[in-house]
């Protein structure tokens, strides 16, 4: 007896090396010592899968992080996405039947004899196991990572983007395990590859207080990658497993407040069978198909697909011997759900409808379910070699949709066969709609077509060289759905940055010149075909329609319309923004207003220095000047503010106190006006105004003494009247004479590059440099109106150093022009400081 007891103790605590202790070993090793066994238990939820050699699947990983920090100084801003994609075949593990250990010493006979018979009845798989798992056959990790950072600081800004692109085998083999026993299953992904892959980081610094700029390109070598766990419970037989899997992380102790990251996970797996029949699924115009919406009517799919799934015999079998089917399943996953049909139609949707639907294809009816996410046809139609297949319909919704297409057919014998469909190359995979390469949101025609098969979906990187800032808001997804634009669709340009103008102009076409000199002067891609439906006066959201689509920022349009001179506030036109000391950007942005083309007080109807043959641009360049604030672009340099009012002031007249004709302010400041070939104004004016008192003189005087002498203000001292009648009659010739205007400041609004369209034409006077109360005034005609954009702030023309008799009003102030490299219509890049 102590011998036996011995033994138990032995076989059940030390086992055999590597092996579990099953059900049925625990059994046999009780029958050792006597012991009673229980009545067996009811099969497991798991039990139908012992069966089960090979495990199929696919895992999608996809890791979103941002972080957006601001103070009253800095901002930061950090968008990126890492995409995941793990194909993989796993094999039943299975070990061979283990040897008999050595027993006890001093076992007897009887019991050596036992133990051998055990070990012989033992089976050399798992199949009596409460646990069974599946190990890596073949494995591929794929992806893309992509990150970029934008930084707005006092003393430097800059950008860059980190792009990685890696393929290759999992550094350690992954398996799934089930439990036979209550069902439950879990896989993990592996997060390394056998080799290193590259990642790039590039970009640019500006340091803004030295001017330079400073280039980043570094390589880094890495070989991690994001992974996931997953898991479930099955329950009955082997079919088609979806897992997923979610994780989030909020801003950590310490950390910044803004910071947020999420892992979405999703897998899908199937049991291979050695020998059961195939289902091919096929689409026709599979890979070139794009979903769409309906503009106008987005309860209306805009197009669909047609998918049939068949059955088909494997290797040698005949059509003939194909088993019986009981029914074809059709079923939509993981499907999108994105307010509207695109970014901008309808305006505000809030919809959560799905944006591929299936619906019954013409000769297959089938039972529609899950908000015709699901159907189930039971009536099968043979194609020309015999072989049973049935169909279904994918309507589109949204120029952005996608899902995933499971098709399992169910056999009468009770399997199920999960339907493929098969590669360009000859391999298998599930059908994403539309045909992606691995877990995206773009169809990979449109990638194919734009050759952008590398980028992420987060992308925004458009470039135009001279610009500081790359990118115009919108993602590449974004640019792919797509807008409603005058009723028709319009997707973005990867390679340019979309803008977008609400023409709210009565007459439309008044308008329509100025945009058009904004769009070819800033190289944006301007849409202002819009209709009120298209952009909200208010809101002025053009990717308002969001939900989990790739997406950087609330990018926003910009409006122009005529105002009264009352309403507006100004004789021109206005820019205001919703933030004080910053440059444009369409966000805080408020609209463009102006004057109507045809106002009389309008400053664009009045002359100024202008020639007679620039006049005519002037209403145009105000519009594309006003538009290119609400894009970053400054003036040249402070705002110029001082206006003179100059009396012209005779010789031998009481107000002149230095006994030679003058100008002087309203307070008596004497101003001497040179004209640019050096010759006194006064002096000239002062011939003409004598000349004009000899003719008017005689005939104005004796009336003008007549009126003084009577009437309420009158006097009956002749003297006084007299003095009072010299008075007005200079007071009358004076006005003709006198100088009103603006004064350009040297490096202010005037300043810079005299072609440029952000560069004013406003003013009468100049400062001469070197003499006090000194002022030019501008020879008529010779001021130009500027229908160009400035690529540096170095004064030109009128402006330039050798401009005689001097610089009007010299180089920008310093940071000041290059106006085109300041253009920057992305919301997502702070705005820099302005003052």
């Amino acid at each position: 007896m102590p011998q036996r007891v011995s033994f138990f103790m032995w076989f059940t605590v030390g086992g055999w090396p590597g092996r579990r202790l099953t059900k049925r070993a625990a059994l046999l090793s009780v029958l050792l010592v006597g012991a009673q066994a229980d009545a067996a238990e009811p099969p497991g939820k798991g039990e139908l899968w012992r069966g089960v050699s090979r495990v199929r699947g696919r895992a999608s990983i996809e890791y979103r992080h941002g972080q957006n920090d601001r103070d009253a100084i800095s901002h930061r801003t950090v968008d990126g996405v890492t995409q995941v994609q793990v194909d993989f075949i796993l094999e039943r593990q299975r070990r061979k039947a283990p040897e008999a250990p050595p027993l006890p010493p001093g076992a007897s006979p009887q019991a050596v004899e036992m133990m051998r018979a055990l070990v012989a009845s033992l089976p050399n798989d798992e199949a009596t196991t409460d646990y069974i798992s599946w190990r890596t056959d073949s494995a591929k990790i794929t992806g893309t990572t992509f990150e970029t950072t934008d930084y707005s600081y006092p003393w430097h800004q800059g950008r860059f983007t980190t792009r990685g692109e890696f393929s290759g085998q999992p550094l350690f083999e992954f398996h799934l395990g089930l439990t036979i026993e209550t069902g439950v299953w879990q896989l993990a992904t592996p997060g390394r590859l056998r080799e290193k892959y590259r990642r790039v980081t590039s970009g640019a610094e500006n340091n803004t207080s030295q001017k330079t700029t400073r280039i980043i390109d570094e390589v880094s070598e890495i070989d991690g990658v994001e992974n996931s766990v997953f898991d479930g419970t099955l329950a009955g037989k082997p079919g088609f497993v979806q897992g997923r899997s979610k994780v989030e992380w909020g801003p950590s102790p310490g950390g910044s407040p803004t910071f947020k990251a999420w892992r979405i996970g999703r897998l899908e797996l199937w049991p291979e069978y050695a020998e059961a029949p195939e289902v091919e699924v096929t689409i026709e115009g599979y890979a070139t198909w794009r979903p769409e919406g309906s503009i106008g009517r987005p309860t209306q799919p805009g197009n669909h697909l047609i998918a049939r799934a068949t059955l088909v015999p494997k290797g040698s079998a005949r059509v003939e011997d194909l088993p019986r089917i009981k029914t074809f399943r059709f079923e939509l996953l993981d499907t999108s759900s994105e307010p509207g049909v695109c970014l901008n139609w309808p305006l505000g949707a809030k919809d959560t409808d799905y944006d591929l639907r299936l619906a019954a294809a013409p000769q297959f009816a089938g039972q529609l379910s899950g908000k015709d996410q699901a159907t189930a046809v039971a009536l099968t139609l043979n194609d020309g070699q015999g072989r049973p297949y049935a169909e279904t319909q994918i309507d589109s919704y949204d120029f952005g949709g996608r899902a995933t297409l499971k098709v399992v057919c169910e056999l009468q014998d009770g399997r199920e066969i999960t339907g493929l469909m098969k590669g360009e190359k000859g391999g298998e995979d599930l059908v994403r709609l539309p045909k992606m390469a691995g877990p995206d949101w773009i169809a990979e025609a449109w990638r194919k077509e734009t050759k952008l098969e590398k980028f992420s979906a987060l992308a925004d990187d458009e470039k135009v060289e001279g610009q500081q800032h790359n990118g115009d808001g919108y993602t590449l997804y974004e640019e792919y759905r797509g807008w409603a634009v005058n009723g028709k669709h319009t997707e973005g340009d990867p390679e340019r940055k979309d803008f977008f103008v609400l023409n709210l102009f009565a007459a439309k076409a008044e308008a329509q010149n100025g945009i058009n000199l904004f769009e070819a002067l800033s190289q944006l891609r301007v849409h202002s075909k819009l209709r009120r439906s298209e952009m909200s006066e208010t809101v002025r959201l053009m990717n308002g329609n969001h939900r989990d689509a790739p997406r950087r920022v609330d990018q926003h349009g910009v409006w122009v319309k005529t105002f009264t001179r009352e309403k507006l506030g100004d004789n021109g036109a206005d820019t205001p923004m919703t933030k004080a000391g910053l440059a444009g950007r369409p966000s805080i942005t408020k609209g463009v207003g102006i004057l109507a083309r045809n106002d009389k007080e309008s400053i664009f109807n009045q002359p100024f220095n202008l020639p007679a043959r620039d006049t005519i641009f002037a209403y145009d360049r105000a519009i594309a000047h006003e538009l290119l604030h609400s894009v970053g672009v400054e003036h040249h340099g402070p705002a110029d503010k001082t206006r003179y009012a100059l009396k012209f002031i005779p010789p031998n007249v009481p107000e002149n106190k230095i006994g030679r004709p003058h100008y002087q302010t309203g307070d008596g400041t004497a101003f001497t006006l040179l004209q640019e070939n050096g010759h006194d104004l006064a002096a000239s004016v002062y011939v003409n105004y004598a000349e004009t008192m000899v003719k008017l003189r005689p005939t104005m005087l004796d009336m003008l003494i007549s009126l003084w002498s009577t009437g309420p203000a009158g006097s009956s001292d002749p003297k006084v009247a007299r003095e009072r009648a010299e008075a007005s009659l200079r007071g009358a010739i004076d006005q003709v004479y006198e100088q009103r205007g603006l004064v350009g400041m040297a490096h202010g609004e005037h300043s810079g590059d005299q072609d440029c369209v952000m560069r004013y034409y406003f003013a009468k006077f100049y400062e001469a440099k070197g003499a006090k109360n000194t002022l030019y005034i501008v020879t008529p005609g010779t001021e130009r109106i500027g229908i160009d954009l400035c690529r540096a702030g170095t004064g030109t023309g009128i402006n330039a150093a050798g401009h005689r008799p001097q610089s009007r009003y010299g180089h920008a102030t310093a940071g000041g022009g290059d106006c085109f490299s300041q253009i920057c219509p992305n919301d997502g890049i702070p705005p820099r400081k302005t003052n």
